[in-house]
């Protein structure tokens, strides 16, 4: 049986799908390291991998969570499934995952339906980046439907294993991306027949979302792409084509040997290929399509027990060499994804617990106009990093009152950690619209100790208190390092920031100066001041 499904649109569109999935084989662990080596001597380690689907409009389908109980199964079934929850972001166990439910391998069907295809607002732009925003602080942070169910941090002391197919692939290596930038290594990245959506593959179907090309990342320790392609033009187009990767083991297959058997489109097929080398039984169905004797005998000529997810930590294979990942610029991955609405994409304030305001403007200058009707903007879950001794962290954006009418309405922001927990409101961040001025103006509030090293979301809101509503204007939203003193934000800490803290002397609730967070700006924080008094904030 096949469960497949295609958005066509004439000039402008596709199908994309996924993967595989399957059972079998005993667990053979290896340590996380770029060098090659055989599973003779396998070590105990903790893994935690995931699997990304590609463009769907369709809920998960059984290929997708098959393949994740497939990878646990091959673990000995030695821990848990889990899929994610977009909506709460939190990690719900698969039924008859055919795990113990302990920790010690930890598998998760990363669905991300509805980013992943047409959007119901606004252009796609950026949220493949902002889904692997979303990605990376699950693992670094994870919650969960049953609490204490799991581990919350998902990362360190574990074999990490990103798996990505099509738009999936793109999703993955921004996930890497991120954790690279954090210095977090990540010990493998599978990319399954990659398809960027930005404008290059498969015309006429050629559709322009912006999305990445896979990369391989400097804390990624091995990193493995399987891909095929057929080309565009009107049939051709429709069965989407994968991409070679740089700088990585690429594996492509053959087109002739794909129609053999499995799916009716060879991009599916890719997946299904990679499914063969998790189950490494006869004949293993991922829930839609089985694989053949004549698939078996014909699509792994080198043997499917010793490629594919056999060279992964828990398959224990040989890797052959490839080079050192490329250092990814911070800049292209701030810590708040797209805090000034690129192009007037709401990526970063939809799905994975965003709310979007009503975006508008043009050109280069895109907002948030936060009104009667949609009173509240939220940021997708992300997450707030502990800064570097010296500095604090500061949330930063540009406000500007869009109505004429002076009112007693509040403009407050708040962070919250998980939708059952109440958004807490940080100190000196509520403005009454009446002192909002006309035109934009830089705000700035500091995040408190409470929120560092922790997935949160930001909420933006207009609280109404009067007949006349108010409308409030929002953009350029950014959280940076900042050094401690640095008061005016204008990246040193100098006479200007000394003279607002003596300013400031002995007051309550004046939270730029109060650095030391005890509620009164007096003598520790003026320390803290003279610490890094003439440093300047590094680019």
């Amino acid at each position: 049986m096949m469960n497949s499904r295609f958005h066509g649109l004439l000039a402008l569109s596709a199908a994309i799908l996924f993967a595989q999935f399957a059972t079998a084989a005993p667990p053979t662990i290896r340590a996380a390291s770029g060098e090659s080596r055989s599973s003779t001597a396998p070590v105990l380690l903790k893994t935690t991998t995931v699997v990304a689907h590609g463009f769907t409009a369709t809920p998960i389908t059984p290929w997708f969570e098959n393949m994740a109980k497939a990878i646990l199964a091959r673990a000995g079934g030695v821990g848990a499934v889990y899929r994610y929850d977009g909506v709460n972001g939190r990690l719900v166990r698969v039924e008859n995952d055919g795990g113990d439910g302990s920790d010690l391998n930890i598998v998760i069907a990363f669905g991300w339906e509805g980013d992943s295809e047409f959007v119901g607002e606004g252009p796609n732009w950026g949220y493949v980046q902002a889904a692997g925003d979303a990605m990376s602080a699950m693992l670094r942070d994870a919650a969960y439907e049953t609490p204490g169910a799991g581990p919350s941090d998902l990362v360190s002391n574990r074999a990490v294993h990103l798996i990505g197919h099509s738009r999936g692939g793109c999703l993955v290596s921004e996930a890497a991306k991120r954790l690279a930038i954090a210095g977090i290594p990540v010990d493998q990245v599978t990319t399954l027949d990659p398809h960027p959506a930005n404008g290059t593959l498969d015309a006429p179907y050629n559709i322009d979302w912006g999305d990445p090309y896979p990369r391989h990342w400097s804390s990624t320790i091995w990193q493995d792409n399987v891909w095929r392609a057929d080309g565009g033009g009107i049939f051709n187009g429709v069965d989407q084509d994968g991409i070679p990767v740089e700088g990585v083991h690429n594996t492509q297959l053959s087109e002739s040997l794909l129609a053999l058997g499995g799916y009716v489109l060879g991009h599916f097929d890719v997946h299904l290929w990679y499914h063969g080398t998790i189950d490494l039984s006869p004949n293993p169905d991922n829930g839609e399509v089985s694989i053949s004797n004549l698939m078996r005998a014909t699509w792994w000529p080198e043997g499917y027990d010793v490629v594919g997810f056999n060279r992964s930590a828990i398959g224990g294979g040989e890797r052959p060499e490839i080079p050192p990942g490329i250092e990814p610029d911070p800049a292209s991955a701030p810590l708040l994804e797209n805090g000034h609405f690129e192009a007037g994409s709401r990526a970063g304030w939809d799905y994975h617990g965003g709310v979007g305001a009503n975006v508008i403007g043009g050109g280069s200058a895109w907002f948030a106009r936060l009104d009667a009707s949609r009173p509240e903007l939220v940021h997708n879950r992300m997450h707030v990093p502990t800064p570097p001794p010296g500095f604090c962290l500061r949330i930063s954006f540009d406000a500007r009152r869009a109505s004429s009418d002076a009112t007693d309405d509040t403009l407050k922001i708040e962070l919250e950690r998980w939708e059952d927990e109440a958004p807490v409101a940080l100190p000196c961040a509520a403005w009454s619209v009446a002192s909002l001025p006309s035109e934009f103006a830089r705000y700035s509030v500091m995040v408190p100790a409470e929120f560092m090293c922790r997935t949160v979301r930001l909420h933006a809101e207009v609280n109404f208190s009067a007949a006349v509503e108010s409308t409030v204007d929002l953009t350029n939203f950014a959280v940076d390092y900042v050094l401690e003193g640095d008061l005016d934000g204008d990246g040193i800490v100098g006479g200007a920031d000394l003279s607002g803290m003596l300013a400031a002397w002995g007051t309550l609730g004046d939270c730029l100066a109060d650095l030391d967070g005890d509620g009164t700006v007096g003598g520790l924080d003026l320390g803290k001041l003279l610490a890094n008094f003439g440093l300047t904030t590094p680019n």
